[in-house]
């Protein structure tokens, strides 16, 4: 008997942090979709640990920020997330950044409704896995995709179950989101740009209570250097859970199991602690960007599109931000509300974003340059360092402007609805609710009016720029604070509209 194949309009492949966040932007929209992972569960391997504002306002959009600042919340059981130490051992490390310091910086990234969030991966990936399926998306975990081809107006993947058994899947479209070594981006041939590794490390995540060894000096990073370990702690909850990345070198291959507890003994600068090491992974820290982000009806996402080392929390932010970008474009296209064209868009727009952000992830190799701390031997880099903000929040697409694909994009050192940029954060008053002007985007384009345009109501919002929702100041909504109105937020005149994409970029603007 023939076996009909399962149709939906998204096969998504990998449920990773990028993996499904994209099925929640696409749930959102209300586009089917389904998401295979290979794994049964979240990866055990922590991996990035802050989440920074741009992400926290997309998490916002979705309904799961408070969700993940409860996760947030209760994963440090003592001290808090930040500050920086450096040493011979964990035990003696002095401290070079505090906490306050660290929180000031991430607090000015940005006027946003959000804020930085801390918390490991292992306790986030959970979170938007529980949120996904609870609003009824299709999650299958242990499946694993074994092939897939383009055929006419569809992709025809086969996918494998945890019985063994294969089953057929027809999407409309495709979202590769599964890693580094991604399945999808080698069986569609896209080669990578290399940039060669300063450091290669063994991700060591362990279990040992420290607690009383860090009480009253917790860290987020601490750097170790001693006569038999050199590598970097980073901490997981401030008590009993632990990464260690091992600095090693390639030509003398990785230190044997076994070893490891010693290691890390040797690192804490305390023999007689239990050491109980549950995941271990190596990883480098060059930087490797796609050729390609789309081919075909296939695309790349998160880590299978780009890699970086995390120092700055770039990575995983730049893909979750491929997952939001794309989303609406896959939407609009679904929906016959724009041409296919617009998803060309996606690899233009998104690729010298990751480009700009691992150069700035490299800059950062040096401890003190990552803190902004400057010295003799890491001075050179700082004249090219960016701040996160403008990174994150104040980046430009510069394709807005017709501008060379392959440029990198612009950043503003304020934002105030420029053409390529996220529209600016202030609050407003709506429907006798208080909310950000972030709040207004989302579900279609939006076109904002100062207190003085002349438009017109809109029938119908959609993903089409000739039908947006209209918003005037001052009728529709009203300023909350008073050092925000129309002018200050645009550096437009009262009769002025601003067109807004649905990822709340601004699409274009005019006086008048």
């Amino acid at each position: 008997m023939t076996v009909r194949p399962t149709r939906t309009s998204v096969l998504i492949v990998g449920g990773g942090l990028v993996g499904l966040s994209a099925g929640l932007f696409l749930q959102r929209l209300g586009v089917p979709f389904i998401l295979v992972e290979k794994n049964r569960n979240v990866s055990l391997l922590p991996r990035a640990r802050g989440i920074h504002l741009r992400t926290m306002e997309l998490f916002r959009q979705i309904g799961v920020e408070e969700a993940v600042e409860a996760a947030a919340a209760a994963a440090w059981q003592q001290g808090s997330f930040g500050g920086a130490r450096r040493g011979r051992t964990l035990v003696d490390a002095e401290p070079i950044v505090d906490v306050s310091t660290m929180r000031v910086k991430m607090a000015a990234a940005g006027a946003s409704p959000s804020s930085f969030g801390a918390c490991p991966q292992t306790l986030i990936e959970p979170v938007l896995r529980q949120q996904l399926e609870a609003r009824g998306g299709d999650v299958r975990f242990g499946h694993e995709l074994v092939s897939f081809v383009e055929s006419g107006d569809a992709v025809v993947a086969a996918v494998r179950g945890p019985d063994g058994r294969e089953t057929i899947i027809e999407a409309t479209w495709l979202i590769g989101a599964d890693g580094g070594r991604s399945f999808v981006r080698r069986q569609l041939g896209v080669g990578r740009v290399e940039t060669p590794a300063p450091q290669h490390l063994l991700n060591i995540f362990f279990h040992a209570d420290l607690a009383e060894a860090v009480a009253g000096r917790t860290f987020s990073q601490c750097e170790i250097a001693n006569e038999r370990v050199r590598g970097l702690f980073l901490a997981m909850n401030n008590t009993d859970k632990w990464s260690f990345h091992l600095e090693y070198e390639p030509s003398q291959g990785l230190p044997a199991d076994s070893e490891l507890p010693d290691l890390v003994r040797a690192a804490i600068g305390l023999d007689d602690v239990d050491i109980d090491i549950p995941s271990r992974g190596a990883w480098s820290t060059g930087v490797s960007i796609a050729e390609r982000y789309r081919v075909g009806r296939a695309f790349l996402c998160g880590d299978a599109a780009h890699l970086m080392p995390p120092w700055g929390g770039f990575n995983a932010t730049t893909g979750i931000a491929d997952a939001h970008n794309l989303a609406w474009k896959l939407a609009a296209a679904l929906r016959g509300e724009a041409t296919t064209a617009l998803l060309d868009s996606y690899e233009t727009e998104r690729r010298p974003v990751a480009v700009r952000n691992g150069s700035q992830a490299l800059l950062r190799t040096d401890f003190d340059a990552r803190f902004g701390i400057e010295t003799q031997t890491n001075r050179e880099v700082f004249p090219a360092l960016l701040d996160a903000g403008a990174l994150l929040l104040r980046h430009r697409y510069r394709v807005a402007d017709g501008a060379s694909a392959e440029e990198s994009p612009e950043w503003v050192a304020h934002l105030q609805a420029q053409t390529g940029t996220r529209f600016p954060h202030a609050w407003i008053r709506r429907d006798n609710q208080r909310m950000s002007t972030l709040d207004l985007f989302g579900d279609s384009y939006v076109l904002l009016a100062g207190p003085n345009a002349s438009v017109q109501p809109s029938s119908r919002a959609s993903l089409n720029p000739a039908t947006p929702a209209v918003y005037v100041a001052g009728k529709d909504f009203e300023f909350v604070d008073s050092e925000d109105d129309w002018r200050t937020l645009t550096d437009l005149s009262d009769d002025g509209v601003v067109t807004v994409r649905p990822d709340g970029f601004v699409l274009c603007r005019s006086t008048g």
